[in-house]
């Protein structure tokens, strides 16, 4: 090879590692921080480790359990594997399907969600991640998340928001920086809120306004719609059960505002209790477990990610008592696990 194409492609390389280095330093000098970014990839990873092992302790909902209860104190408790399948933004009754419809499926499925959510129009909002699993999922993105993963745990410009192309499309457009996120992402995709790190007025003012205006454009069906329509969620129930497994409903807590407006249009006499009372699931809604109340929701809705360890407690305890699950860890070091590893 010619020396000068050689000297040439040290020069391009050192240069590249150079912005590469000053592009890093700058997005830390705007308090960026490092964390995995979830998809759809992530999840399939977690489908994968569910695949292995029937008798799996599965955590499903949207960001209220994904972003407080973690698997890795779930599956010392219990002394068998968890996996953590809740997706932010999306109820997570298809995935509950999904496991009815998976002959080896034959563990616990942990189920955060209300009436809400239980509401048939909310069905479906997690099937194109099932979908995603089903076609796309492959090999080659199998390996490419891997590389990636421990990347995005210590370098925050490999996250796709920070990509150029996004970043000059932003600047174009006068968007300015991407948003800095607050959640602090596990590879096992539990993540945790770090409420330091942004404005939390605005965020729970935000979230009772996008509330409120939900409940304003999307009114609850009548009770006894929303009660029938539950038959068929129960048969998936029953099909997990006849294999030897478990259901649980976790209405997880709110507070404020936040809880007004969801009992004032899902009162839970008519709704949770209703079904409570047909549902072949176990269910458990926070304002039975008192332990519940001592914990702080900074947006109505979410724990601080220090909580973490305490609500996951709070939550095994709850399903102790309930004979769903047996401790084989003692509960004090399962709480002090160095999550990291």
């Amino acid at each position: 090879m010619d020396r000068r194409w050689l000297v040439a492609w040290i020069v391009a390389l050192l240069l590249a590692a150079a912005g590469v280095v000053v592009f890093e330093r700058f997005l830390r000098a705007n308090h960026y921080f490092p964390t995995v970014q979830d998809d759809k990839d992530l999840w399939s990873l977690q489908v994968d480790r569910l695949r292995r092992d029937g008798n799996t302790i599965v955590l499903l909902g949207a960001s209220r359990i994904q972003y407080a209860v973690d698997p890795v104190i779930v599956g010392r408790y219990a002394g068998r594997p968890s996996v953590m399948l809740a997706i932010n933004g999306a109820y997570p009754v298809a995935s509950l399907r999904y496991l009815a419809q998976d002959p080896q499926f034959h563990g616990l499925a942990i189920v955060g969600i209300d009436s809400r959510g239980l509401s048939k129009r909310h069905w479906e909002m997690q099937q194109p991640w099932i979908d995603h699993y089903e076609h796309r999922w492959t090999l080659a993105r199998e390996i490419h998340r891997r590389l990636l993963t421990p990347l995005q745990q210590h370098l925050v410009f490999v996250r796709s928001p920070f990509a150029m192309v996004q970043m000059v499309r932003r600047q174009l457009a006068n968007y300015g920086l991407p948003i800095n996120d607050y959640v602090v992402l596990r590879p096992d995709r539990m993540g945790e809120l770090d409420y330091r790190r942004t404005n939390v007025d605005a965020i729970r003012d935000r979230r009772v306004l996008d509330l409120r205006e939900y409940y304003r454009d999307n009114p609850p069906e009548p009770a006894t719609q929303w009660l029938g329509e539950l038959s068929e969620v129960s048969a998936w129930v029953r099909a997990i059960q006849a294999r030897g497994g478990q259901v649980v409903f976790f209405r997880e807590p709110s507070a404020g505002e936040h809880l007004v407006l969801d009992e004032t249009n899902y009162p839970r006499d008519a709704y949770w209790d209703a079904y409570a009372r047909v549902s072949p699931a176990v269910m458990i809604d926070f304002r039975d477990v008192p332990a519940f109340a001592a914990l702080r929701l900074p947006d109505t809705s979410h724990i601080d990610g220090s909580d973490v360890p305490r609500f996951t407690r709070i939550l095994l305890e709850a399903l102790t008592r309930k004979g769903i699950l047996r401790m084989v860890t003692n509960m004090h070091d399962a709480g002090n696990l160095d999550v990291g590893k």
